[in-house]
């Protein structure tokens, strides 16, 4: 049954105005490469490299003679399967190549500015086109044997700078040239992007920012002292705690400062939102700098996920979806609260006697479950806290929740999982899957994020 919650069809005017600014008030031309906060470090002359492979993962690197230079890496895996891991970006920047080619297989370039390009060679898949952006550990596709100059699994990679092979630099010092395999060895520490879920925390007193490396409770130090942390598709960002300036997190402790305060920011599958200080204006940031686009009028809250980026109006509550810049269209009422997965909208009634699902036509909505506190939402599916004791439940289907856990200070949907801080904040937790069975995974923290 279609249900349709009380004033979805009251008319209401949101979101107009096209411009070009900054957000939202201006702030220094030119981004800076720091840890959160630092705003005045200077840029870095080489890309902080880490191995274009999972974080975690020991790898050996070697050369031979029949590469065009010396400083051209072989990487093989060192106790695991080498073909078919993830090939990661090594560190952020644009794809300008992607493509087969006879010899080098499936190859891509990435451009990562200041005259620094990486290459991978022999991939046995691209997950990436020409022209995208990826930040530090993006999967970019997988190690493979493709092409006629490879004879076995193995990732060519190469750091060039100004049109010329370099020797590699990874986790700040050089790598060795060596001839013969199983002479030298690295350990990623690519541990900016993970491949299903990254999960993000700060420390107790905010003085630091960590992610979860994946394995047991073994966390790495990726930002100093911040005072929000924003995760999703579109990456992992953090704002300043003395003045409210934004910062992007390119790698650990590689941070760039991409614009001033807002009210609230918002990350979607593939793009960053904010909402200007007084909350008149809706801005989308670029990519480029410190440049950000208004693309909407005024907003109260703004919800962003993977099926796309969502605002109500500050007057009544009504809900919008953005279709582009300036472009909005109403879905609905006021709720209580709302929530984004990978695919589709929740919203909790006023009341909060019941959550409901858009239906994707309209403001046509569909209640699919009863009384909730919280809602949680993210490419994991979507959660719900009980309203009398927290426990929190997971939505199967329409009306159809099962219990995954008892009462917590928060949780977040990172990726394709699902982690909660303890009431206490004492320990942070994984839910593995199966009924109420959680990990541990960390000890005390502020906050958690995840993407």
């Amino acid at each position: 049954m279609r249900i349709r919650w009380t004033g979805f069809l009251a008319a209401a005017a949101l979101l107009l105005a096209p411009a070009t600014a900054l957000l939202p008030a201006a702030p220094a031309a030119g981004a800076t490469t720091a840890t959160v906060p630092a705003a005045n470090t200077e840029v870095a002359t080489t890309p902080s490299f880490q191995l274009p492979i999972p974080c975690g993962q020991r790898w050996t690197t070697s050369t031979h003679d029949g590469h065009a230079s010396q400083y051209m890496v072989d990487m093989v895996s060192v106790g695991g399967a080498t073909q078919g891991t993830p090939a990661l970006a090594s560190a952020g920047g644009r794809v300008v190549t992607s493509q087969f080619d006879s010899q080098a297989g499936n190859f891509i370039v990435i451009d990562h500015g200041g005259g620094w390009q990486t290459r991978y060679l022999h991939l046995d898949r691209r997950d990436v086109a020409v022209g995208d952006d990826v930040e530090q550990g993006r999967q970019i596709g997988a190690v493979g044997n493709t092409g006629s100059w490879t004879t076995g699994a193995h990732l060519h990679y190469e750091q060039k700078l100004n049109g010329s092979v370099v020797q590699a630099t990874i986790d700040g010092h050089l790598v060795p040239v060596t001839w013969e395999y199983n002479q030298h060895f690295e350990t990623s520490g690519n541990c900016g992007v993970s491949t299903g879920s990254s999960l993000f925390a700060q420390s107790p007193d905010r003085s630091g920012v960590f992610q979860w490396t994946g394995n047991g409770s073994s966390w790495i130090k990726v930002g100093g002292p911040a005072g929000r942390l924003y995760a999703g598709g579109a990456g992992v960002f953090a704002t300043n705690p003395d003045n409210g300036d934004l910062f992007k997190m390119n790698g650990p402790n590689n941070w760039s400062k991409i614009g001033g305060p807002s009210k609230m920011f918002a990350v979607t599958g593939n793009g960053l939102f904010g909402l200007s200080p007084d909350g008149t204006a809706v801005f989308q940031w670029t990519g480029n700098g410190t440049t950000w686009n208004k693309v909407g009028g005024a907003a109260g809250t703004l919800y962003g996920g993977g099926a796309g980026l969502f605002a109500t109006n500050p007057n009544n509550g009504d809900l919008y979806k953005f279709n582009g810049p300036n472009n909005w269209s109403k879905m609905g009422g006021a709720g209580a609260q709302f929530a984004v997965t990978g695919d589709s909208l929740f919203g909790l009634s006023p009341d909060k006697s019941a959550v409901f699902q858009w239906t994707g036509n309209g403001t046509a909505w569909n209640k699919v479950g009863g009384a909730a506190g919280t809602l949680y939402g993210g490419g994991a599916g979507l959660f719900a806290a009980n309203p009398t004791n927290g426990d929190l439940y997971k939505m199967n289907g329409p009306n159809n929740w099962s219990k995954v856990g008892g009462a917590g200070r928060d949780f977040t949907v990172a990726g394709d999982a699902l982690y909660g801080l303890s009431p206490n904040s004492d320990a942070v937790f994984r839910w593995t899957g199966n009924g109420t069975v959680w990990q541990k995974v960390g000890g005390p923290a502020f906050s958690i994020a995840g993407r």
